[in-house]
């Protein structure tokens, strides 16, 4: 299956109330909360809070505006592309850190409600493209924001309120799993001849099969029925090991051929 042939998903509710979210947890912290280490490189949370903003930002130039100044071309090499959209990022964040908490709290309130009012207005199935999962509909890269907004939020909140832990499931998990499954089919290269099969499994948020066909890796949903390899993770060892960050292994279960599977845990749903 291709990912154009999945059925819509608008994630601009889930967006919106993403946000609300954040804002809130933003106006709760005080002045250390704001100043405590994140996982995300060497930002804090107000690093953290500001590149969000620039996010926001970046879509209204780009897409509402039509100003391409903040669009890096894709070189043929991936740790070029990755360094610099790493320096523009780091850019902002050092020429935006005069800004308050309050003033980041509201500026992002103010981005987030352009963001609502021009999201409102697109082609759901317009072109579009992810860098990590290739072509795809506008709604997908909608859902690739998405994640993104969920991850740092989540990064923030961890760092923040490092004693809170998970204590409740959180409501958007499926949807941040389903939108970065889609990296696999683009970025495993494992060689495997026509009709191998690869199975994933994410309890409680779905199973999917890889197949090998003559041109490439394909994903679809469903069990797979004699794999050459599987994947089986927990939700919350999946989302952190698709974007990198430190999981807990013990809930990460891979089986079968070594040089099938083993590729499987560099599969990434973030440009890292």
């Amino acid at each position: 299956m291709d990912i154009g042939e999945v059925p819509v998903v608008d994630v601009r509710g889930p967006l919106t109330a993403q946000r609300g979210r954040l804002l809130s947890l933003l106006a709760s912290l005080d002045d250390a909360q704001w100043a405590a280490p994140t996982v995300a490189s060497q930002w804090l949370v107000k690093d953290i809070a500001l590149h969000l903003l620039d996010v926001d930002l970046g879509w209204l130039a780009r897409d509402r505006d039509h100003d391409q100044a903040s669009v890096i071309p894709v070189p043929a090499d991936h740790e070029e592309f990755v360094r610099g959209l790493a320096q523009q990022n780091q850019r902002w964040v050092d020429g935006t850190r005069i800004l308050s908490p309050r003033l980041v709290t509201s500026l992002l309130a103010w981005s987030g409600e352009q963001l609502d009012a021009h999201l409102g207005t697109v082609e759901l199935t317009r072109a579009s493209s992810v860098y990590w999962a290739g072509p795809a509909p506008l709604w997908f890269d909608l859902a690739r924001e998405f994640t993104e907004r969920w991850v740092h939020y989540r990064q923030i909140r961890e760092a923040a309120r490092p004693t809170e832990g998970d204590q409740q499931p959180d409501e958007y998990l499926p949807l941040v799993l389903r939108t970065f499954i889609w990296g696999f089919p683009h970025q495993y290269q494992a060689p495997a001849p026509p009709g191998t099969t690869i199975a994933l499994e994410i309890p409680a948020i779905g199973a999917w099969t890889l197949a090998r066909t003559a041109s490439g890796w394909i994903l679809d949903e469903g069990q797979a029925a004699a794999p050459a390899a599987s994947l089986r993770m927990s939700g919350e060892a999946a989302w952190r090991l698709l974007t990198g960050a430190p999981y807990d292994a013990r809930q990460v279960e891979l089986s079968g051929d070594p040089a099938l599977a083993e590729p499987l845990l560099r599969i990434r749903g973030v440009i890292v």
